[in-house]
């Protein structure tokens, strides 16, 4: 078998839904299947999980001709939860350039470090940049300024839930790339043409400059 960088293989779960598809660099689909559960407890169901990926797995893996090493994992779960924060320059009379920015963010990790330790950071996102008291939405570059200051967000998910999501994908040699919020890629449905999945591959590529890949 091959391996083509081009695809990438996306999980869906829910309570009560688990979708697995498989789209191109040009986002068709090459690969489709979803199931639903009667899952009524508020956990994922592990087992059907298991179940789900042991009738797919080796049908994409056909279908694709080349082994799914990493999968991209999009969850929706009521137990995700947003930190919001501000952080500030330590310094008067700087320029303001993703330098500037870096530090802060370096700073902001920091100060989260014990808070967030029990938590896997789905998305870090800046929402707002503040320059001498003016808002920007996106970082004004080469700006020399007294005061500087982002706000900015973490969207976390206990790693209690999503642990033993991985120790199922690890019994097909398949690692998580990425997790992604559901109701975090719902912000960013373009057009009528757009779903679930495009919305995810547009994320992945960049779309909002100011969430912060680590």
């Amino acid at each position: 078998m091959i391996n083509n960088l081009g695809n990438r293989i996306f999980l869906f779960l829910s309570l009560d839904k688990f979708t697995i598809v498989a789209l191109n660099s040009t986002d068709d689909y090459i690969y489709k299947r979803e199931s639903s559960t009667d899952n009524k407890s508020n956990q994922i169901d592990l087992k059907f999980l298991e179940n789900f990926l042991n009738e797919n797995i080796f049908k994409i893996e056909k279908e694709l001709n080349e082994f799914v090493k990493n999968i991209f994992l999009i969850i929706d779960n009521r137990s995700i939860f947003s930190i919001h924060l501000s952080i500030k320059n330590k310094f008067d009379n700087i320029i303001i350039n993703s330098n500037s920015v870096h530090k802060l963010l370096l700073d902001a990790k920091s100060c989260c470090k014990k808070t967030l330790e029990d938590f896997d950071i789905l998305h870090m996102k800046i929402d707002k940049f503040y320059v001498d008291g003016t808002y920007f939405k996106t970082l004004p570059e080469e700006k020399n300024c007294k005061s500087f200051c982002i706000e900015m967000s973490y969207i976390c998910l206990p790693k209690k839930i999503l642990k033993p999501i991985e120790d199922v994908l690890s019994k097909y040699q398949i690692s998580l790339n990425k997790t992604l919020s559901f109701n975090y890629l719902n912000d960013f449905f373009d057009d009528k043409n757009d779903n679930l999945y495009t919305a995810a591959q547009k994320i992945l590529d960049g779309l909002n400059e100011n969430e912060v890949h680590t």
